[in-house]
């Protein structure tokens, strides 16, 4: 630390002798008084100039960190040199340029225009030593001081953009991820379903069509895009309970017995059983619609005979889905409907087999589900078909049409 002055037994240090400091005045002993002052205080990089003409040249050729300026001086005064400094002295840059008045002129005008257009201090002559000494290594240190908190804010800049570019490429990745194990979720649902859907002569297509009918319904109805794909995922796994019923009532040619059909409705319980109990949203979704995709809006179906709202909007929309579905495709024992049978017969369900409002959404959509059956349709049906009907009775392809009261079920003759 260097002594930066002594008068009548004060001492003053600084550590900002590298300081680089403009002296503007027109005489030339005050310049010389001042340089020497600095001199003895240590200061290395100071210029004295005696023509303020020159005072914005030479300010943009050393930079400095202080202005020592006079404000009486011929040609340009201490104002118009401040107003030619106003761009550096303004702060309007994000810097800190301190400018010290040393004034003759001790009125309040004087020093109150000096601080307006950016002076930070004044003072007036004559002056004494150590306040000069020490007043320039004040406005040096909050020049300096600001310096770093500059220079820090820029680092804290630079890094919350280099961690915020980190984080959306966090963020970029978790999405990739989760859109993947989204992906295997639903793949190894499709598979789960299939695997039900397997064992009754449908076919992979009957769930791409069923689940897509199910998104349309729900998104069509007021859903947001999340509720309607959760809809979808989840509805593929509506019959997933056949994968317990036996074989032989499963795929019977022909009608079946009470018994049998007692047997066939317990594979709503059966998949709920399966899905039931898990904290997967989705799969709370699929157990939901497993349950009641089979119940009717006048509570006369199964298997728990809900009614209206009792039912699970899920389990409505499944209902109407599945049944079009049904409707509409080919079956081992049967062809599907003419479409236009197909929907008189959905339209007699409405209030009691299907929920009204729903309905009503299912027909307004109508266009975009014909399309998704078109896009979706059976391809590989047919040659199961052939194989099938080479067992027969020879009463083969006289199929009788029937409805019970849980909804339209197609059986060929007995």
């Amino acid at each position: 630390m260097l002594s930066i002055g002594e008068r009548e037994g004060v001492r003053v240090k600084t550590k900002y002798q590298d300081a680089r400091i403009l002296i503007v005045d027109d005489r030339s002993e005050n310049v010389q008084l001042l340089q020497r002052l600095l001199d003895r205080a240590g200061y290395k990089n100071h210029v004295g100039i005696t023509d303020p003409l020159e005072a914005v040249s030479t300010f943009e050729s050393m930079r400095p960190d202080l202005v020592l300026l006079d404000l009486q001086m011929p040609d340009l005064d201490g104002f118009d040199v401040m107003a030619q400094l106003a761009p550096w002295i303004s702060n309007s840059n994000g810097d800190y340029l301190p400018v010290l008045v040393l004034t003759a002129d001790v009125t309040q005008e004087a020093k109150q225009r000096s601080l307006a257009m950016g002076a930070n201090d004044f003072l007036t002559k004559p002056f004494d030593f150590t306040e000069v000494l020490l007043r320039i290594h004040n406005l040096l240190e909050t020049r300096f001081l600001h310096s770093v908190l500059r220079n820090q804010n820029k680092m804290l800049e630079v890094t919350v953009r280099e961690r915020t570019a980190d984080l959306w490429t966090s963020i970029g990745q978790l999405e990739v991820a989760e859109k993947e194990l989204r992906h295997s979720h639903e793949e190894t649902i499709q598979r789960l379903a299939i695997a039900g859907e397997f064992r009754d002569d449908e076919t992979a297509r009957h769930i791409q069509r069923m689940s897509r009918y199910c998104f349309l319904i729900a998104r069509q109805s007021g859903e947001d895009e999340e509720t309607s794909e959760q809809m979808r995922i989840a509805s593929q796994m509506h019959d997933v309970g056949k994968i317990g019923i036996p074989d032989d009532i499963l795929r019977k040619p022909g009608p079946l017995t009470p018994k049998e059909r007692s047997t066939m409705q317990k594979h709503s319980d059966i998949g709920y059983r399966i899905l039931g109990g898990s904290k997967s949203q989705i799969l709370q979704l699929a157990a939901d619609i497993a349950l009641t995709h089979h119940e009717r809006i006048d509570g006369t179906g199964y298997p728990r005979q809900l009614s209206d709202e009792e039912i699970p909007l899920a389990g409505r929309v499944a209902a109407i889905a599945d049944v079009f579905d049904a409707l509409t495709t080919d079956r081992i024992y049967r062809k599907a409907f003419p479409l236009h049978e197909a929907l008189d017969i959905m339209k007699e369900g409405r209030g009691t087999h299907f929920d009204s409002s729903l309905l009503d959404v299912f027909f307004e959509c109508l266009p975009e589900m014909l399309s998704i059956k078109q896009e979706y349709e059976d391809r590989y049906l047919k040659l199961v078909k052939d194989e099938s009907r080479v067992s027969r009775s020879g009463s083969e392809g006289q199929l009788v049409r029937r409805r019970s009261h849980v909804g339209v079920i197609d059986q060929p003759p007995s």
